[in-house]
């Protein structure tokens, strides 16, 4: 699967934006320099999920998820959270590491999760 850059550039910028929205006005340097840090540490988690053989464009969808979830203007230029969010989310979504029987029971605490936030959004998307 290809990554499509454009969206990946676009959910970048936008998270950017979120971030940076408590700041009257934000000089473009500004905005360029949070939006750089977020496109290098989402594009080198999206190479790592298309060597898992997975579909690289779900980081785009992360990013958003992140977005709408955890993102907000107190954070201001801080993107220190941002990878290892992302990182989490991305294992979920895209296991590369092995579970003990006890870390693997806390899935099922997310599959029951999601299932409400699918049902809460309208059904299966």
């Amino acid at each position: 699967m290809h990554l499509r850059n454009n969206e990946l550039d676009a959910a970048c910028i936008a998270l950017a934006r979120i971030l940076l929205a408590r700041h009257k006005s934000v000089s473009q340097d500004i905005l360029d320099t949070v939006t750089s840090r977020l496109m290098q540490d989402a594009a080198q988690h999206a190479d790592y999920v298309q060597q898992l053989g997975r579909d690289p464009n779900m980081v785009t969808r992360a990013i958003v998820y992140l977005s709408d979830t955890h993102a907000h203007p107190d954070l201001g230029g801080d993107t220190g959270w941002f990878r290892p969010m992302l990182a989490c989310l991305l294992e979920l979504a895209a296991p590369s590491l092995a579970l003990s029987s006890a870390g693997a029971r806390f899935l099922a605490d997310i599959e029951e999760g999601v299932a409400q936030s699918i049902r809460d959004n309208g059904g299966p998307l």
